[in-house]
């Protein structure tokens, strides 16, 4: 009795103890390592050659949890990204076993979490079914089966995933359930989960609204958060959490986000960051998506905002463009508020604001970045390089991408003028950077990429020139 009940949490342990207990679990050790193999790491699958537990649907994932509960605590790495995906061309009876029907209908009647919401179960079954019948996605079996699963670690979210008016507020007792720490033995459903993503297609017509994540972000062991093809810009941009509900709490555990292809501004991202008091890294690249017209993305403003949110404890900072067809307005920016940043990744768009800004406020001539000739004359040689108005001083490695356009040489010339001169009292833990130096780089943008290479000879600062014009990997030293 001990050894079953001990299944599947501590019951390698309990085998391992000594011979006679090994002895004791061997006629369990199929069935745990066929469950293990199956639903450790768990994703649908379209392969109709594999065995009875080839899934494709939540639906599909919660039958066997209703037939055999002890298969949900099992499962601690889910991807649900392509929930439904694998259902075309599916006759119905293979995505359906009605010979279950009165399992599911019990796991419903019996759900702490529906009963908490106050939603009736007969109700919700119905849709669940309504829902399937095409075969298609159902959203409320997906909210429903993250219900089921205490021992899950890393969850990725479906990609069809959409906020409806029955499915919310079950995920927000879930959470809320999760954040109850009050029983050291109760192990509500998603609260060991340290890992969420949403994770689409990164091309310009796909994408998931940030706010999707924000209940998830709450959940309290959280730590790593990874967004695809995320928008919250313009008038969308406050991303939107049900008055009273996780206000205080959402991103509170966050230690590092990776937003990839996203469109997102400098209102979105400073909601999203309003509580990561614990986050070291920060990664971000920016697609323009097709969700609205033409758009205007103010990198400046974009990091100021991160800054005011995150940068007094920030270690890694990584902005690239991915996909960028919007125009981005000429603003300023200092980053010297970013206190403890280590690693820096930034566009040579942000120097180019940056030297433009400065220009300005020495009362000069602002002078757009192209008419180059004229705004290096604007500045004296003996002037600190500007590099040390765009990097804090505590950076260690620093990495500048670019398409290599001859506007960027001029970039380069001004950003580190005098570079060898200043950098021991300006950028005294600065030992490497990594600069874009793509093949079809303008002739001039060359010339300042190896005129560079001296200039960081001579300060013993380490250059490496890239062949691509954008990144989204600080760990080149590592």
């Amino acid at each position: 009795v001990i050894v079953q009940y001990s299944m599947p949490e501590g019951f390698e342990s309990i085998a391992l103890t000594c011979k006679q207990i090994h002895a004791t679990c061997r006629p369990f050790l199929d069935i745990h390592n066929s469950r293990s193999s199956q639903f450790d790491t768990f994703a649908y699958t379209g392969d109709r050659h594999g065995w009875i537990y080839n899934l494709r649907t939540a639906y599909q994932l919660i039958i066997p949890i209703a037939v055999e509960p002890i298969i949900a605590r099992h499962i601690r790495h889910a991807d649900f990204a392509h929930d439904s995906r694998f259902t075309r061309c599916i006759p119905h009876d293979l995505l359906f076993d009605d010979n279950y029907e009165a399992d599911v209908r019990q796991l419903l009647a019996t759900s702490p979490y529906l009963q908490q919401c106050g939603l009736d179960w007969h109700d919700f079954y119905a849709r669940i079914r309504e829902e399937t019948q095409t075969p298609n996605y159902s959203q409320h079996a997906a909210a429903f089966l993250m219900t089921l699963l205490p021992n899950l670690e890393s969850l990725v979210l479906p990609r069809r995933w959409v906020s409806c008016d029955a499915t919310s507020p079950l995920v927000h007792a879930i959470v809320h359930q999760a954040n109850q720490l009050d029983n050291p033995n109760k192990r509500p459903s998603l609260a060991q989960v340290t890992k969420i993503e949403l994770n689409i297609s990164t091309v310009a017509r796909d994408f998931m609204d940030l706010e999707f994540a924000i209940p998830f972000l709450a959940l309290p062991r959280v730590q790593s958060f990874c967004g695809v093809s995320c928008v919250a810009f313009g008038d969308d941009s406050r991303i939107g959490v049900p008055a009273g509900r996780f206000n205080d709490i959402f991103g509170q555990t966050l230690t590092s986000i990776n937003l990839v292809a996203c469109c997102i501004d400098d209102v979105g991202i400073a909601h999203l960051l309003q509580h990561a008091a614990r986050l070291r890294t920060l990664r971000f690249s920016y697609a323009t998506k097709t969700h609205s017209g033409p758009q205007e993305w103010d990198i400046c403003k974009f990091i100021d905002a991160i800054e005011r949110q995150v940068g007094s404890h920030l270690e890694e900072l990584s902005i690239v463009f991915h996909d960028l067809h919007d125009s981005i307005p000429r603003g300023t920016t200092s980053m010297l508020g970013f206190q403890w940043l280590q690693k820096l990744e930034l566009p040579l768009e942000v120097a180019a604001s940056t030297i433009n800004g400065a220009a300005a406020t020495a009362h000069r001539t602002k002078i757009p970045v192209n008419e180059a000739t004229d705004l290096r004359e604007s500045f004296r040689d003996d002037e600190v390089p500007y590099i040390s108005y765009l990097v804090p001083a505590s950076v260690r490695q620093l990495s500048l991408t670019s398409d290599g356009g001859a506007e960027h040489a001029n970039v380069l010339d001004l950003t580190f003028r005098r570079f060898a001169t200043w950098k021991a009292s300006t950028l005294p833990a600065l030992w490497a950077i990594q600069l874009s130096c793509p093949d079809e780089a303008d002739k001039e943008y060359k010339e300042q990429c190896t005129k560079l290479l001296t200039l960081c000879d001579k300060a013993g600062v380490i250059l490496r020139l890239k062949r691509f014009s954008s990144s989204f990997n600080t760990d080149w030293l590592e």
